[in-house]
């Protein structure tokens, strides 16, 4: 056979190949079809039956876009390219400041990758976030502050099993508008933002949702976490990488900081009780939650008391079986401590050197007695149950070691005892007389903000002295100190130093002590 006969059967070759690949992938490809005028449908090919199976065809994933199917189709299987170029020219016209064209650039963009869920969670914070800064007029700050929540919205008509944008969209109602600088005027003009209230009806229709209260960025948020909850509990869909604890949280405290915000306003009495008391049911309600853990192991925040309840009586039952085992063999490990190690250990923490400091360290871990070692003392006939005693306090130590490491992370002990010490009496009045000081101050009228600042502290005394657990946290801290500080301008106004009888001292010794811990020892240049 010539050279040019075997180029030619090469070629021959070739196309015979390449035709059997095509109907390959054809028949793998082949999109389903619906039946029509008595006809039966198709389920399509392999790759169109296990999108249906995984729920992964455009169906699934949200609504159909017909525009932005064909800009897909036009880029001839360019679509990354096509998007990076859109993405750096967004990025251009922000440079430039050029809204219109950044507003239609980010149009083009999603439609050629809808369900690409950080094209809009990030262009969203784009829009709310640093867009929204560069205006000095508050009112077109919020107007790009809902633009970006806008942009969520419509994320969500293309990817309705995400819960990762309904909690974001929650998240800028809530924190973006409840936490500015100009959070007033945000929240005012929320409640007044008819349009935005439409389209959150769509969403939230009054036959399946209660009316919410005025309108409240904080209530409308919570409603959008709960959606994400929805979205998990009852399709499964994935939390998107968050932590459960933190996922699950999200609702229950934006109910605290509604409550909060509104007695900052002004609004006491019923109204606010009201909102308190709902606070604390939900915070209740969600200690109560199944928590999972990255130990493998489910907790419950509001379980940690009644553990160390049973963990004690599991105790005084192991140590019944050896009476004063456990004072023997801490007894005969003190006494084998070195001298300078039960000296450094003897030595109260405030006076002990830093060289001390470690050799008490030494000294606790030495000391430390596991409960197997007391139940290996216990006599042979009683022994095998003070090992299963043993284990079992054992198991419950390292469960409330866990929860006690979850519950430092939302604060949960502190919020808890926040929601209740809110509905009473000392705490309702201290908050009225404090916001009734600032109103006077700003009034001009300073004895009688003085008056109303002193009642206040008197409330907040009777408060702190009944639930000493507040100055525990630095929360509660701060929101004092920033009252304090308000009180003390009032007094250099008048050129009056603070009383030395002063309510709240302790407060002032407490935050210091905070702040000299936080700067650390000065070592000099």
């Amino acid at each position: 056979m010539n050279p040019r006969d075997q180029s030619f059967y090469r070629k021959i070759a070739y196309l015979v190949a390449m035709a059997l690949l095509l109907g390959v992938i054809f028949s793998i490809s082949r999109p389903a079809t619906q039946g029509t005028g008595g006809a039966g449908g198709s389920e399509g090919g392999v790759l169109a039956q296990m999108r249906s199976e995984h729920g992964l065809s455009q169906t699934h994933l949200g609504e159909i876009d017909p525009a932005g199917e064909t800009i897909r189709l036009a880029t001839l299987g360019l679509r990354g390219v096509a998007a990076t170029l859109l993405w750096n020219r967004a990025h251009d016209y922000k440079t430039q400041k050029d809204w219109t064209n950044l507003s239609a650039t980010l149009n083009q963009l999603v439609k050629l990758q809808p369900n690409f869920i950080s094209v809009w969670q990030f262009q969203a914070w784009n829009l709310s976030y640093n867009v929204s800064v560069e205006f000095d007029d508050y009112r077109d700050r919020y107007h790009w502050v809902i633009r970006g929540i806008h942009f969520l919205m419509d994320g969500t008509e293309w990817n309705d099993r995400q819960p990762r944008l309904w909690r974001d969209i929650g998240w800028f109602i809530a924190q973006k508008i409840g936490r500015a600088d100009e959070h007033r005027q945000f929240r005012r003009l929320f409640r007044e933002d008819d349009e935005f209230h439409r389209r959150h009806a769509e969403y939230h229709p009054p036959d399946r949702y209660p009316v919410l209260d005025d309108r409240d960025n904080w209530l409308v948020g919570r409603q959008w976490f709960l959606d994400a909850e929805h979205l998990v509990d009852s399709a499964g869909a994935s939390m998107g990488g968050r932590s459960p604890l933190l996922f699950r949280s999200d609702a229950p405290m934006t109910q605290i900081n509604y409550a909060d915000a509104i007695q900052r306003e002004g609004v006491f009495g019923e109204r606010a009780l009201r909102a308190w008391n709902v606070a604390a049911d939900e915070w209740h309600r969600f200690g109560l939650l199944d928590i999972p853990t990255t130990f493998d192991t489910i907790i419950q925040l509001d379980h940690l008391e009644r553990h160390r309840e049973t963990v004690e009586g599991l105790l005084a039952e192991l140590d019944e079986l050896t009476p004063g085992i456990r004072e023997q063999i801490y007894q005969t490990r003190y006494e084998a401590l070195r001298p300078i190690e039960r000296e450094a250990f003897d030595t109260p923490p405030a006076d002990r050197t830093e060289r001390q400091h470690q050799l008490a360290a030494d000294a606790q871990e030495k000391l430390q007695i596991s409960h197997l070692e007391v139940a290996a003392h216990v006599p042979r006939a009683n022994r095998e149950k003070a090992r299963k005693l043993a284990e079992r306090i054992t198991e419950l130590e390292d469960h409330i070691q866990q929860i006690d490491r979850y519950r430092q992370i939302v604060n949960y002990a502190y919020w808890r005892l926040r929601c209740r010490v809110e509905q009473t009496p000392d705490a309702v009045d201290a908050r009225e007389f404090i916001y009734r000081a600032e109103q006077a101050l700003a009034a001009g009228n300073l004895p009688e903000a003085i008056d109303r600042y002193d009642e206040g502290f008197a409330k907040w005394r009777q408060g702190l002295d009944a639930h000493p657990g507040l100055l525990e946290d630095q929360t509660t801290i701060e929101d004092l100190m920033d009252t304090i500080g308000k009180y003390r301008e009032l007094l250099d106004q008048l050129d009056q130093p603070l009383p030395d009888d002063f309510l709240l001292h302790d407060v002032i010794s407490l935050h210091d002590r905070q702040q000299h811990r936080a700067l650390g020892p000065y070592e000099g240049p």
